[in-house]
């Protein structure tokens, strides 16, 4: 008889979007400004799309992405990169950002010490500025933020986030995740988007969505942050290639796979590349083995072999991000005030949630799709 998985494969962001799948942002770069970044699979394969690894740390700029060992900084980056311009190469597809063939620009901000400084979001920013034109970025995401409580134009990031905007660039930021605590620089920063957290319950009916724990609030310019919220649970993000995590999600969904006789003889080979203890690796117990498979694969959210549930505002922001690359790969001339105005009235509002929690609501990627190709239409019909 069929046995249910334990894995429970999270839907794929176009399906949770609901999303119009024809604008892939081709041509459109995102500038990714993060902790730290490795050249996911899902970003070089089977054509290399990162356009360059800026070091905000020590204020380098390189071709491409250096290969050193994998550190806990690389994870949050590449996972965040990934959200926004990741193609699914190792999934086959399924999943896949909502703009997989965008390019990015990857802006390490993360110290040795694993500390995000206010001044190396600023030297990532300026040197966004510096390479917009020859790479054509017209989005930056910034899933880190600054320790200081500023939401003047006098916090250097704030303010580095208006240069930018001035400049063409729409500015998109994580604001967080706890509903306690203040916005912070650079989801404070007037002219960029914020964007705080959805909770669809990976499911696609309307009545479960419901807030996700991010932060909110009216900044002292009177400026009401998030301006508006996206998924931010249950999303799917890549497990980094050739890492002790990456080796055990594929001995999970390896064992979780076997029919009863396949595992008792196999349990004891691939046991040992889980966190599974040790008691276990020889029980010929099948209730056991599947109990504590089960058990751990649940633990680390484990969806695939490569992949693994990942939540949090930090996920959110880049698939504004990628909604704004789709927007501007349909129509290049658009302002950052303009694709803000447009996320902010096509958004759906969550009934019953007050408007300084969710801003103008989640946003609705088909429609904001819908507005710029019916704007691109009106133009070329006028021309």
């Amino acid at each position: 008889m069929a046995r249910p998985l334990s894995v429970k494969p999270a839907l794929p962001l176009p399906v949770r979007m609901k999303a119009n799948v024809s604008a892939t942002g081709r041509g459109v770069c995102i500038a990714m400004v993060d902790s730290d970044f490795m050249a996911h699979p899902d970003l070089t394969l089977p054509n290399n799309r990162i356009v360059g690894y800026a070091d905000a740390v020590h204020n380098t700029v390189h071709i491409e992405v250096p290969e050193v060992p994998v550190t806990p900084r690389h994870w949050h980056g590449t996972m965040t990169a990934c959200t926004a311009a990741g193609n699914g190469y190792l999934s086959g597809g399924m999943y896949s950002s909502l703009a997989p063939e965008s390019t990015v620009l990857l802006v390490r901000t993360m110290n040795e010490k694993n500390r995000v400084t206010t001044d190396s979001i600023v030297c990532a920013l300026e040197t966004i500025g510096r390479l917009a034109a020859e790479h054509n970025i017209r989005v930056v995401n910034i899933s880190v933020y600054a320790d200081e409580i500023e939401h003047t134009l006098a916090h250097p990031v704030n303010r580095a986030v208006t240069n930018l905007v001035e400049q063409g660039i729409c500015v998109v930021s994580a604001t967080g995740n706890n509903p306690r605590a203040p916005i912070r620089p650079p989801a404070a920063a007037p002219l960029g988007i914020a964007v705080g957290g959805l909770d669809d319950k990976n499911t696609l009916l309307e009545s479960d969505k419901e807030m996700y724990h991010s932060t909110f609030g009216i900044t002292e310019l009177g400026v009401q942050k998030p301006d508006v919220i996206a998924p931010a649970i249950y999303l799917p993000g890549p497990i980094l290639p050739g890492t002790p995590e990456q080796q055990e999600a594929a001995a999970l969904s390896a064992l979780d796979a076997l029919t009863d006789s396949m595992l008792l003889e196999t349990a004891p080979r691939l046991l040992p590349y889980t966190g599974i203890p040790l008691s276990v690796w020889t029980s010929r117990d099948i209730a056991e083995l599947r109990n504590a498979i089960d058990n751990r694969i649940n633990l680390e959210q484990i969806i695939a072999p490569y992949y693994k549930m990942v939540d949090g505002t930090s996920f959110a922001a880049p698939i504004v991000a990628s909604i704004v690359a789709q927007m501007v790969a349909l129509k290049p001339d658009l302002t950052p005030e303009q694709i803000k105005t447009i996320l902010t009235h096509t958004a759906k509002p969550l009934p019953d949630v007050p408007r300084l929690i969710q801003g103008a609501g989640v946003v609705d990627q088909h429609a904001a799709l819908a507005y710029c190709s019916a704007l691109a239409k009106v133009e070329h019909q006028a021309a």
